[in-house]
């Protein structure tokens, strides 16, 4: 694996007494391992989205994307839209004229450290950082995702990264924000700051676990927003980095673009990344 953690007589005892095991086979780990052990490791199935600007992840989410603007400027249905950097979007007037107004909205791009399934023994990597306290895995692995996101000249310009929220009473009954602890490690990575302090989630809102896809889409629709001190003129930012445990259907992550942008201009763009992409609905 690719971080160095330093083991000396104290780590020894201390795993002799309490082994370290691996949070996906239970072996007990060598000195030279965390969290995972090496077979593990090497059969952890990767997407390297990223490296692909076009994958389903990102296809997922700029579909959402297109169709907020479409909704949004009243964008007729047979207009046809390009893969292009920045995307122009007509807008139509209510009496059926073309206004030549031109709206844009920068591709997003999104990653994923691996694939995601629930019945896989690798879903118990994000399952012991949200519901076991197993932070300190959690910051690992967004660590790992952060090399990852570092290699990729496609994450190379990122200059703040914003964890999904948590409702408070959530985070008080958990203890911590587990997308917060994953984006501590991104943004130790790649060398930006973690701005947890500029969405907040307004409202609570159902587990996203047994819901269908229209079901998680309307759960989260209106359930983040920007924090009012928060100024956009007073952050130039150039790209913003969304992070969360894992990507299902895209609904929550949209759901933080909306309100993003919502503060921030067209010109900033807007991105996601997750440990998990679990590909399905």
């Amino acid at each position: 694996m690719d971080i160095d953690h330093s083991y000396g007589f104290g780590s020894a005892l201390l795993d002799f007494f309490l082994p370290r095991r691996c949070v996906v086979c239970d072996a007990v780990l060598a000195p030279s391992e965390t969290h995972l052990c090496e077979n593990c490791w090497s059969d952890l199935p990767h997407t390297y989205y990223w490296l692909l600007r076009n994958n389903p992840m990102s296809d997922r989410l700029n579909a959402f994307i297109q169709d907020w603007l479409e909704a949004k400027w009243s964008v007729s249905k047979g207009t046809e839209h390009d893969n292009s950097d920045d995307r122009d979007m007509a807008d139509v007037r209510n009496d059926g004229h073309e206004a030549n107004v031109s709206r844009t909205e920068r591709y997003a791009y999104a990653a994923a450290l691996f694939f995601y399934r629930a019945e896989s023994d690798y879903s118990k990597i994000t399952r012991c950082i949200k519901y076991h306290g197993r932070v300190e895995v959690g910051l690992h692995f967004g660590m790992l995702l952060g090399d990852r996101l570092a290699e990729s000249h496609l994450f190379s310009d990122v200059d703040a990264v914003v964890p999904v929220p948590l409702h408070w009473m959530r985070r008080w009954k958990r203890g911590y924000n587990q997308a917060e602890v994953i984006a501590s490690g991104v943004s130790r990575r790649l060398g930006v700051p973690m701005r947890s302090d500029i969405l907040r989630r307004c409202r609570r809102t159902r587990t996203q676990t047994k819901l269908s896809i229209a079901e998680k889409k309307a759960n989260v629709a209106g359930a983040f927003a920007v924090h009012e001190q928060v100024h956009a003129e007073e952050l130039p930012f150039c790209h913003i980095l969304i992070i969360d445990d894992v990507f299902t259907t895209g609904s929550t992550l949209f759901a933080c673009f909306e309100a993003l942008r919502t503060a921030f201009p067209p010109s900033v763009r807007i991105s996601v990344a997750t440990l998990g992409f679990a590909g399905g609905g």
